[in-house]
């Protein structure tokens, strides 16, 4: 165990080595999941940690309502107040986004195609090419103005998200959205294109950190 955490630690760049399991089993994964010691980032499903399962405060007609691009264009203050909690900056990547990171420097990936929209695979030091962000990103926005489409950056989100405001557009004052596929949206056009060139080469594909409950990022695994 020593051994393997010296190496983590070497390899990934992530620090002094530190002890973290108690032992080296599924029991001593279970065991610090249980201490909340873990990332602690939430994810959408999960019954009663899950992000759906705590939104009561801001009153939507139902949960999925806070991503839905017609409720958003009607209402898109319980959105901003959402991303104010869940912004990006507020977690640290986790030792399963660097491994994606060491699969890139051993030459090893061909892509990370994520369902995130917290940009950490980013921080964690993998680049545009090196992703498909097939729900988007926090990393652009644009306006929604029919006739606009202006590009904002991360930093001028943070501000507006912030200081209390919705984000409104310089040039003609429309709403601002992080560029995140809500429901009623198309996917990027990347992750269909990506799609179609990396399945042809690709000699391993593995899965984790989803519930392959949404579509159609669920059906990569019949690809």
């Amino acid at each position: 165990m020593d051994f393997l955490r010296d190496l983590f630690s070497r390899t990934l760049g992530i620090g002094t080595p530190e002890k973290v399991l108690d032992e080296l089993s599924l029991e001593g994964v279970g065991r610090f999941l249980l201490s909340g010691k873990s990332a602690g980032i939430p994810d959408f499903r999960s019954p009663g940690s899950g992000l759906y399962a705590n939104l009561q405060k801001y009153n939507l007609p139902y949960p999925e309502a806070i991503f839905e691009i017609g409720f958003f264009k009607q209402n898109p203050e319980p959105f901003f107040a959402l991303a104010r909690e869940l912004y990006p900056g507020q977690f640290k990547p986790t030792i399963c986004h660097y491994f994606i990171k060491l699969m890139k420097e051993k030459g090893l990936l061909l892509r990370c195609y994520t369902q995130n929209i917290d940009t950490l695979e980013r921080v964690a030091g993998l680049t545009t090419d090196d992703l498909v962000e097939a729900h988007g990103t926090f990393h652009t926005s644009h306006c929604i103005g029919t006739f606009c489409g202006e590009e904002y950056q991360l930093p001028w989100m943070k501000e507006k998200i912030f200081s209390d405001l919705i984000p409104k557009c310089d040039k003609c004052n429309s709403l601002v959205k992080p560029d995140i596929v809500f429901f009623g949206e198309s996917l990027p056009s990347r992750f269909f294109s990506a799609l179609k060139s990396d399945f042809q080469k690709v000699d391993l594909l593995i899965v984790m950190g989803t519930s392959l409950q949404v579509q159609p990022f669920a059906s990569l695994v019949g690809k």
